[in-house]
């Protein structure tokens, strides 16, 4: 090559221990990886290494930790053989599918592998909800996103939904709409002198004022407002209103 060096930054690993100690053969708590991928699958290892914690960081391996990521890859499995044909994405799923992807599609990049992978995990409880059965149209951009994750089970997913062609032949990794990440209603709490004494629901880009007017509808807050002098009237969009009295 005709540069000196081919990454533009170094990144490292962290140190994984196990049960809070570095590995050693002296204290014979190595581990092996042979006989875990024996028992749970190279694909369950992979993912339980990358959950751990932040790559840079390192993680502490501990015996009971890769049963999530079995539970989450078990039911993921079962999630797609049963799901219902169709194109169809509930409003709710939807939304919750786009934060999804691009949440993962961002953090793959800066290496946050373990909350990429918590944030499918989240996606996955939301399509079995409520006893609720998945769609194929819900399903698929999830089996996408697992792919860097769990390879073997991703191409096994992909081909059981009736791909002939290699999940990664070409370009299958989901896209989303920013439009359809933001949440259409928004829940804010109401403070009186900092003090949680209830909440509002509207628009994620009401004003002051029509959060102020929300607010003074709420039987609790009229009680707590009543007779009393409002100085002022702090607002925080999307998070807080507080009435100084």
């Amino acid at each position: 090559i005709d540069f000196e060096e081919p990454f533009s930054r170094f990144r490292a690993h962290g140190l994984i221990t196990r049960n809070g100690a570095k590995m050693s053969k002296s204290r014979g708590n190595v581990i092996t990886p042979d006989s875990i991928i024996n028992k749970y699958g190279a694909d369950t290892f992979r993912t339980y290494l990358m959950f751990m914690g932040p790559l840079e960081e390192g993680g502490d391996y501990r015996d009971d930790g890769i049963q999530g990521p079995v539970g989450f890859l078990n039911r993921l499995w079962e999630t797609v053989y049963n799901a219902e044909e169709s194109e169809n994405i509930e409003d709710s799923i939807e939304l919750k599918l786009h934060k999804t992807i691009k949440q993962v599609t961002q953090q793959i990049p800066e290496l946050g592998y373990n909350t990429a992978i918590a944030a499918m995990m989240e996606y996955l409880n939301a399509l079995r909800s409520e006893g609720r059965t998945a769609t194929t149209a819900e399903v698929k951009p999830l089996i996408a996103m697992v792919a860097p994750f769990a390879p073997h089970l991703a191409e096994e997913l992909w081909e059981s939904l009736g791909n002939t062609r290699s999940i990664f032949s070409e370009k299958n990794w989901p896209d989303f709409d920013p439009e359809k990440t933001i949440d259409k209603i928004i829940e804010i709490g109401v403070q009186v002198n900092g003090k949680l004494r209830g909440t509002i629901v509207g628009l994620p880009d009401m004003t002051d004022k029509d959060a102020e007017q929300l607010a003074r509808q709420e039987e609790n807050i009229i009680r707590y407002l009543e007779g009393a002098n409002v100085k002022r009237v702090i607002f925080v969009p999307g998070r807080l209103l507080n009435f100084v009295i």
